[in-house]
């Protein structure tokens, strides 16, 4: 990720938001996407956790709430955690699906942890930069 990525990245964190119910910090990343083979399909993250994330799904498709979805999750085009499992937990009218990761293995694990603590990382540092202006 590029240092000119930094002004687009955002956060939340639990109980950021009105109503939300979110256990654990949560980033958009530029970039950052999952690849769905079973539908052959592309989807943007919208934001991301080491428990889970939200996707835009591609158009035309339609998610279970429940259901298991297995997909590819990619920075730039690029495969950086294969394989990874999620449950459908919700879906909204706008085409987000929220999932939970399911039977994550600790190589996948620690990958997760290390790319929503560089995220983190980096909006501190941002955060200081910008106070210190």
């Amino acid at each position: 990720m590029s240092s000119e990525d930094l002004s687009e990245l955002s956060f939340s964190v639990a109980g950021d938001e009105k109503g939300a119910q979110r256990r654990a910090f949560r980033a958009r990343i530029p970039g950052l996407a999952v690849f769905i083979p079973e539908r052959g399909a592309t989807c943007e993250v919208a934001d991301v956790s080491a428990m889970g994330l939200a996707f835009k799904a591609a158009e035309g498709q339609a998610f279970t709430p429940g259901s298991l979805v297995e997909f590819d999750l990619l920075i730039n085009k690029k495969v950086f955690i294969p394989k990874l499992c999620a449950k459908v937990m919700r879906t909204l009218d706008n085409g987000l699906v929220g999932c939970n990761f399911e039977a994550l293995d600790r190589r996948q694990e620690v990958r997760l942890d290390k790319l929503v603590l560089e995220v983190q990382k980096r909006m501190i540092a941002l955060r200081k930069k910008q106070q210190s202006q």
